[in-house]
């Protein structure tokens, strides 16, 4: 297996952010076109793309010299990105650099779910992967003593972490085998998320760079709960979390966006405000924590939730898409869950401010993380406590300054005496309202 994370993605989301449709398009074309390029050349050595979204690749290659061709993939993939890795972007100059960690040994995979099936991957295999890849700096392939065992000692480079640095096979590629996928009879929508699909069966959006909340579901001790209750019952409790999460995130209409390893563990995404507004993003974020939280499961999650402006869209290749979300947002969102013990919350203020529904806090000390020149300040989530009385009217309106314009002329055209007809239409949560009431302020 092959863990693969690419740095320079989220800066260049952030800085062509202000670009509007033109700097999201730009990002999605610039992900598209090096992720294709990447998982060609994994494609080409027989290896199989198990996660891909935001900032990473999960890749997998068995069978006969898996070893081999994984570490000719995994150069030929470093190689490509050092000739194409440096973007020049109407936000400035961006480069692409990326770290991997390889690992080969037994690894457990798991279909658990109900509203979709989801593919978990979990256990010592996937710990000592994305252990070797934590190892890497950028630029470096790290190979654990498994996958060295099986390559050519002159591919063996310095000592790194808990493995080796790993240099090119003077070998030629070994063919690929024939494996095929056989889809006949199988059901392709029951493996995407319901809200996704929803996203997907009505035609998709354009990326686009919006406001959302994003919360990280992360799960420990996977690793020694597998040897001590075995695969069987690991899988009854590790589907007992995940169709937690679901029924939370319909209950809630809240994204499960998917899930992804970890150390010891998995960590499960979800986001709400994106592929679809449906209004009151954070406090049905919350709801849904709230639920998960208070339904106790035998594998407690660590959670952290945040919400500010993402890059949101379908990326990919021809052979492979998915949706995806990345920014500072999602980064931050992510390193909360280091301050959560189980089955805890943690939230920043953004969130909290933003929820209509109040919910009982408790303030943490400011903290740095990385990433972030000032101190971030959260507190730990309790229960609902009570609905917020909100007026809109009385926070400043910012933004909609052409549909404020426009409204504003035909209003007092027909105060003139003319005719006119106005339709505003958005999607709910948009802001649909607000401009009315600004428009009835200041009229």
């Amino acid at each position: 297996m092959i863990f693969c994370d690419l740095s320079g993605f989220t800066s260049m989301s952030e800085r062509l952010a202000r670009h509007g449709k033109v700097g999201a398009e730009e990002v999605t074309d610039a992900i598209n076109s090096c992720f294709s390029g990447l998982i060609d050349l994994s494609s080409e050595a027989d290896g199989g793309l198990l996660k891909f979204g935001g900032d990473a690749l999960l890749l997998f290659f068995e069978g006969a010299d898996h070893a081999v061709r994984a570490a000719h993939a995994a150069v030929a993939m470093r190689r490509q990105l050092g000739s194409m890795g440096r973007l020049d972007t109407s936000g400035g100059p961006v480069r692409l650099r990326i770290s991997m960690g390889m690992h080969s040994g037994g690894f457990h995979f798991f279909l658990v779910g109900d509203s979709h099936r989801e593919l978990v991957i979990t256990g010592p295999g996937a710990t000592a992967t994305v252990d070797a890849e934590a190892s890497a700096r950028p630029g470096e392939i790290v190979g654990t003593p498994g996958t060295m065992s099986l390559l050519p000692p002159h591919c063996a480079g310095p000592d790194r972490g808990a493995g080796r640095l790993v240099r090119a096979p003077r070998v030629a590629t070994p063919p690929p085998g024939t494996r095929h996928p056989h889809l006949l009879g199988v059901d392709l929508a029951s493996y995407v998320p319901s809200a996704v699909r929803r996203h997907l069966l009505g035609g998709g959006d354009q990326p686009e760079h919006r406001v959302a909340g994003v919360a990280f579901l992360r799960f420990q001790g996977a690793d020694e709960m597998l040897v001590r209750e075995g695969p069987d019952q690991f899988t009854r409790h590790l589907d007992e979390l995940v169709c937690t999460v679901q029924e939370a995130a319909d209950a809630y209409e809240v994204t499960f966006l998917g899930s992804d390893i970890d150390r010891d563990g998995g960590k499960i995404i979800l986001v709400a405000g994106v592929p679809r507004r449906v209004g009151d993003d954070e406090e049905r974020l919350l709801s849904a924590l709230r639920h998960i939280a208070d339904a106790n499961p035998v594998i407690p999650v660590r959670m952290g939730v945040h919400a500010g402006e993402v890059f949101a869209g379908d990326v990919g290749t021809a052979q492979r898409r998915t949706f995806t979300v990345m920014g500072d947002t999602v980064n931050l969102a992510a390193r909360l869950t280091a301050r959560a013990g189980p089955s805890e919350i943690v939230a920043t203020l953004d969130v909290l401010t933003r929820s209509r529904l109040a919910f009982v806090t408790t303030p943490l000390e400011p903290f740095v993380v990385k990433g972030k020149r000032k101190p971030v300040t959260a507190s730990f989530v309790g229960a609902a406590e009570r609905r917020r009385q909100f007026d809109p009217g009385t926070l400043p309106f910012v933004g909609r300054v052409d549909e404020l314009d426009t409204v504003v002329q035909d209003l007092n055209a027909v105060l003139g005496g003319g005719g006119r007809l106005i339709q505003i239409v958005g999607e709910q949560g948009i802001g649909k309202t607000r401009l009315v009431a600004e428009v009835r302020r200041i009229s």
